[in-house]
């Protein structure tokens, strides 16, 4: 009897479904036009939000280029013997914000010099000197941008200062500060963008569930008047606002991956490196739960408002 009982509830509610989702394809249907512009605007929103994701692991892969290629270089007097540089270079290197210390020679420099600058003008002015003007240094990596200018005040110290040429300014660690700050302000951008877009996507769905919702007023009434329930009433016009972000997120998910790996190459060429396609291959499952999730939920949303506006229980 029970089984009978719970066979006959899973039909009520599968029955119920199929009319809701039947319902809510009409309306899709019906409304032609605005249902096109509420799953485009919907559909920018996704590849808005799609493109900050990505641009976030952009930021991320630049900002540890650059970081690998920045460094405090130390040149020491000609006077200086290589003994005295290559203890410098030890003190330096028991320090907690030093990640790598690189003792550089005359010669090494040099050569260095030479094979950047191979068969151009600096090369030939260089051989023909016959004179190697390299000075002995030290290149320092530490492990943050902001640690740079302790090492610099180390070769400042009084017992130090008078073995060293030059130091390149700390500032250069700047670098790395001011290029995340540059990013922050994109993604807050972006972010805004996206939110003033899914903003006026929710006001689309909302007229476009709010003019449905009027141009079936006589069926509404008469589906209250036979003892309809409230949420079968409900339910296809919320099925309406799904489906216009459930195919502007499918939309979205095809072109963001078709652009991707077209322009994959040609990124990889110009970043020296970074593979747009890694990222999004990599996150894949969070990238689809993004784009759907945003795109259905706004449609979810602003249909959930319209219909509890117009709808009255």
């Amino acid at each position: 009897m029970k089984i009978k009982i719970n066979l006959l509830k899973s039909d009520k509610m599968l029955n119920f479904a199929k009319k809701i989702i039947k319902g809510g394809w009409k309306n899709f249907k019906r409304q032609g036009f605005l249902s096109f512009a509420t799953a485009l605007i919907i559909f920018v929103v996704v590849l808005l939000g799609t493109s900050l994701f990505i641009f976030e692991g952009g930021v991320k892969f630049f900002s540890e280029k650059i970081r690998d290629k920045i460094d405090v270089s130390v040149y020491f007097k000609e006077s200086v013997d290589r003994e005295t540089i290559l203890d410098f270079k030890s003190q330096v290197e028991k320090m907690s914000e030093v990640k790598s210390v690189e003792y550089i020679s005359p010669e090494d420099a040099y050569a260095i010099f030479s094979k950047s600058h191979e068969n151009d003008d600096f090369s030939r002015s260089l051989q023909a000197i016959q004179v190697n003007p390299f000075l002995a240094s030290l290149k320092i990596k530490t492990n943050f941008p902001e640690q740079y200018a302790t090492v610099t005040e180390f070769f400042k110290k009084e017992e130090v200062a008078p073995y060293v040429r030059n130091v390149n300014d700390h500032k250069r660690g700047l670098i790395i500060e001011k290029f995340s700050k540059i990013a922050t302000n994109v993604e807050n951008v972006g972010l805004i963008a996206t939110i003033i877009l899914s903003i006026i996507a929710i006001i689309i769905t909302y007229n476009t569930v709010r003019l449905s919702i009027h141009s079936q007023r006589m069926e509404i009434e008469v589906m209250h008047l036979v003892g309809a329930k409230n949420n079968l009433v409900r339910g296809p016009f919320l099925i309406q606002g799904m489906l216009s972000g459930f195919f502007a997120s499918l939309v979205a998910f095809i072109v963001s991956l078709v652009v991707i790996f077209s322009l994959k190459d040609k990124i990889l060429s110009i970043t020296d490196g970074f593979d747009i396609s890694s990222i999004y291959m990599t996150n894949l499952l969070l990238v689809i739960l993004l784009q759907f999730g945003l795109g259905i939920g706004l449609g979810l949303v602003s249909s959930y408002i319209a219909t509890k506006k117009y709808l009255k229980d």
